[in-house]
């Protein structure tokens, strides 16, 4: 009997250590906010799912990643100048020239332009996001009753060669 005394003493210091642990990831996850903290390899997940060539020069001009809630609500924008736009032939289909024409992705285009902007000018303004200057790729978009909860978006600008990536949930 006395080793199993001793298995439940250590499966409860082990349920302890592990709710701790669990609460300060919790709580770490949902206190910090991270302001033009973002480094080369934090945006490369951007460069592979969309097909745009990860292997040149670019530069993180702002970026913004917000808290994380219970639920995963989020806001995260990067504003990346590009040496170049090459696309992967296997991600040209995702691409198309702006506006959108499909009202729940502009809607969703929207809702994500428009909180990116309220935390950094380097966002463009809507009416530049969704104009015929600018290349879109809609990673995802989450629809709850028709109305966009949820999206990964990236767009382009050739004119000032800049990849913009804003994702949310709400």
């Amino acid at each position: 009997m006395k080793w199993l005394r001793i298995m439940l003493e250590v499966i409860g210091a082990s349920s302890l250590l592990l709710v701790v642990v669990g609460s300060a990831w919790i709580f770490h996850n949902t206190t910090s906010e991270k302001v033009d903290a973002a480094k080369r390899n934090d945006v490369l997940f951007i460069f592979n799912s969309s097909g745009v060539a990860s292997n040149q020069d670019f530069r993180i001009l702002s970026s913004y990643q917000s808290r994380r809630s219970m639920t995963g609500d989020h806001l995260d924008f990067y504003c990346i100048e590009l040496a170049r736009f090459d696309i992967a032939d296997w991600a040209k289909e995702a691409w198309h020239d702006g506006p959108e024409e499909d009202p729940l992705l502009a809607e969703a285009l929207q809702l994500g332009v428009n909180d990116a902007r309220q935390h950094s000018p380097c966002f463009l303004p809507l009416q530049e996001a969704n104009s015929e200057d600018i290349k879109i790729a809609f990673q995802s978009v989450v629809l709850h009753s028709r109305q966009p909860t949820a999206a990964d978006i990236i767009l382009y600008a050739p004119k000032t060669k800049t990849l913009y990536y804003v994702s949310y949930k709400t």
